[in-house]
């Protein structure tokens, strides 16, 4: 047996050797790439799936967020004060439980312009059963209202509770808006002045109209004078504030004061503030406050104030001024009024708008061109 065996040559041996360590080598690299692959595709991994619910950080506790942690330009009222107590602090286990309901509504009605569709209704649906909330409550509520528009840093969720106290409408109530304009007025907030007067005017109470009447003839409000006054026209009691419109139609601070005024009358007037508000158009040069008076006019329809309109028709330089002389007519009505439609009709002279104008207005009383 022994003489049967070939001997192993060193060449032999060699590239055996070199064979192995050829193959070894590759099996090395082979396990070194599957373990790099298993490796990156654990750190892909880690970078994509979603952290488990358990694994994110526990939800705050709902409290009325301050200025500290609020967002870009958000700001509140709380530090303004700070000898004042917030109602907040003391606060029933009933009152408590309203207040979580509330803040978890203003969790979720939070805007982003990024929401995509399905989540924009949502938001939807929470301002909508917010709403509904703040509705249900009463006027053993307004403390807690109150206490939350002090603290709350989002001016969104301060629009909805200004509504509410609005809603409300107690002397408490009144308080805490009337608190809440002059902190929005120092702060020059303007958007929120307009919200805070408008729950103001919501209340249309005796109180309320009261309060209205005061800002509007003060000095100290002047800069939000025009607003006031707009708010005295929408409510109820618009007709006891006609001696402020007739007031403020010659009013300089601004034009929108006098604009404001003007739609009052419209709205309010009668025969026997005809002559003060053509006084006032003839003194007036802001061709918008002229258009509102005119509209005042048309809304009184005194006959009497034909001729002036008229001169307005055939003289403004303002081609909307005309305009708005041909609808005053129109709402004037009666003969006069008609003569001078169809003479601003058939005046070649006059623009074709304002001709176009009159051909319709002709066309509503039923007068053929």
């Amino acid at each position: 047996m022994e003489s049967m065996m070939t001997p192993t040559s060193p060449t032999e041996s060699s590239e055996r050797s070199v064979y192995r360590s050829t193959e070894s080598g590759k099996a090395l690299g082979t396990v070194l790439i599957l373990t790099g692959l298993v490796l990156l595709g654990w750190i892909i991994a880690s970078l994509w799936i979603p952290l488990q619910p358990s694994e994110v950080t526990e939800a705050p506790q709902l409290e009325v967020v301050t200025t500290s942690n609020s967002p870009a330009g958000a700001s509140s009222r709380v530090g303004s004060n700070p000898d004042k107590r917030s109602a907040l602090d003391t606060l029933s286990s009933e009152l408590l439980s309203i207040r979580k309901k509330i803040d978890e509504y203003f969790l979720k009605t939070q805007w982003d312009k990024a929401m995509d569709a399905s989540t924009a209704h949502r938001v939807g649906r929470a301002r909508d059963d917010l709403e509904a909330l703040l509705a249900s409550l009463g006027p053993q509520h307004v403390a807690l209202l109150i206490g939350l528009l002090e603290e709350e840093p989002d001016f969104v969720n301060r629009r909805f509770l200004l509504r509410a106290l609005g809603r409300i409408g107690t002397d408490e109530a009144l308080a805490g808006l009337v608190e809440h304009y002059h902190w929005c007025a120092q702060e020059q907030k303007e958007s929120e002045v307009k919200y805070t007067i408008d729950a103001l005017a919501f209340v249309d109470t005796e109180r309320s109209f009261e309060i209205l009447r005061e800002y509007a003839l003060s000095d100290d409000t002047i800069i939000h004078r025009y607003r006031f006054v707009g708010a005295l026209t929408e409510g109820s009691r618009s007709a006891e504030a006609i001696d402020i419109y007739s007031q403020l139609l010659t009013d300089d601070s601004h034009f929108r004061v006098r604009q404001r005024a003007a739609y009052g009358m419209k709205v309010s007037g009668s025969l026997s503030e005809v002559s003060s508000i053509e006084n006032a158009l003839q003194a007036e040069g802001n061709p918008y406050v002229r258009q509102s008076i005119l509209g005042a006019i048309g809304g009184i329809r005194d006959v009497r104030s034909i001729p002036l309109v008229n001169r307005i028709l055939q003289q403004d330089q303002v081609l909307s001024t005309r305009i708005s002389a041909v609808r005053t007519l129109l709402r004037i009505e009666g003969t006069a009024a008609i003569e001078a439609l169809q003479a601003a009709l058939n005046d070649a002279s006059q623009p074709q708008r304002v001709r176009d104008e009159a051909q319709r207005a002709l066309g509503k009383l039923g007068i053929s061109g």
